[in-house]
């Protein structure tokens, strides 16, 4: 493990986030905790909603959350899949949907719906639910009770697949009571279809599907497990078989190999958390395209593409000192695909190569890209140290 023993003045865009969150501590919602993780333990000043990107593969996870005034939650949740494309196939056009509560599998407590809706006949109300705390590390994780008396903690667990297209949503219920309570979450197996003619290499199938649904007896101190999965499909592809338990210890896997990597170590805790976080989303931020490993900043626009900036000039070089594996093959893949541009007439080539490498943006055309990309190259084989991949792969 390499460690990096440097007092850095800036570094990516986490840490002014962070920095935003912690310096002043009147303000400040977020607690760093002794394993690294952030957690926001709900107290004041609400409403206040947020937004977090975790990314696979294959999948990009985009979830905004909010605390209202009465401390319930809010989800909202957008599922960007960038190796599956639309018409026109530009840089923004990769397939995503955006799931709501309201959209979610209803679930029921002691035969009473959850949150508010049509049921037997009427209109129902939210059962009471408070939000506890919010936790960040890779996985995002909103902790709440309910019920008038509270005796109910519900704990939901979000992130992606490391590999597949697929992202999922875990709900485990426990009851702190003294009295059993029956829990049932409905069978859901939703499937929407873009249009043929809008459709890359399609047909192409987003999938919303209940795991484990059905009704639970639960016991004082016993547990209710469910998850909702949130896939995308090509052709006839079967259904994944989710291991949800498989999934997330290989999501854990994948943070802590990232966190066991390049560790800044200063005497300010801040800088540290703040560059952990950076190196999770700059490093988990890489797709497996057609077109190999592919960097990209996301934010539901910016995916399976490269650009002359973020990837040749900035993230590249870092990942020659980070040392990851994925991270190292998403750079050299970048250097391979600008250089299969180069020409001896000194035409300019592309600032960015989009949709897996099918399309290029012809945007600056100027030498400031081109100087981008050369320095980068560079850097990152000065940094990676390794002669071959200098040498014959760049």
């Amino acid at each position: 493990m390499r460690r990096l023993y440097i007092m850095i003045r800036y570094f990516f865009a986490a840490t002014a986030l962070l920095s935003a969150s912690f310096v002043n501590a009147q303000q400040s919602r977020w607690a760093i905790q002794p394993d690294g993780s952030i957690q926001w333990n709900i107290q004041g000043r609400l409403p206040h909603a947020d937004h977090i990107e975790m990314s696979g593969q294959k999948v990009s996870y985009w979830l905004q959350y909010e605390v209202d005034t009465a401390k319930a939650p809010h989800i909202t949740r957008t599922i960007v899949f960038p190796t599956f494309r639309l018409q026109p196939n530009k840089t923004s056009s990769s397939m995503m949907y955006t799931v709501t509560d309201g959209e979610m599998p209803r679930v029921f407590i002691n035969d009473k719906l959850f949150k508010a809706g049509i049921y037997n006949g009427g209109p129902s109300n939210d059962q009471p639910e408070q939000v506890v705390a919010i936790r960040h590390k890779g996985i995002m994780q909103v902790e709440s009770v309910a019920g008038k008396d509270k005796s109910i903690s519900l704990k939901r667990t979000y992130f992606p697949s490391v590999e597949k297209p697929m992202a999922l949503e875990k709900w485990v219920f426990v009851n702190n009571g003294k009295q059993p309570v029956k829990i049932e979450m409905e069978t859901v197996n939703k499937e929407t279809r873009p249009s043929v003619e809008r459709a890359i290499n399609g047909p192409l199938r987003f999938l919303l599907t209940s795991v484990n649904a059905g009704e639970r007896n639960v016991q004082p101190g016993d547990s209710a497990v469910f998850t909702i999965a949130f896939e995308a499909l090509r052709g006839t592809e079967s259904p994944y078989a989710v291991n949800v338990q498989q999934e997330e210890q290989e999501r854990k896997r994948r943070i802590d190999g990232i966190l066991s990597l390049l560790q800044l170590e200063t005497p300010d805790t801040l800088l540290n958390t703040a560059f952990a976080f950076a190196k999770i989303r700059a490093t988990e931020s890489i797709y497996l395209t057609k077109g190999g490993f592919m960097h990209g900043p996301g934010g539901l626009r910016y995916y399976a593409a490269i650009w002359a900036n973020d990837q040749a000039e900035y993230v590249n070089p870092f990942f020659a000192f980070l040392g990851d594996d994925v991270g190292v093959k998403s750079a050299m893949n970048a250097y391979r695909w600008f250089a299969k541009y180069m020409n001896a007439d000194y035409k300019p080539i592309p600032s960015s190569i989009v949709a897996e490498g099918d399309g290029v943006w012809q945007g600056a055309k100027d030498r400031g890209d081109m100087a981008m990309i050369a320095y980068g190259a560079g850097r990152f084989s000065l940094a990676y140290g390794n002669e071959d991949s200098a040498r014959y792969g760049l």
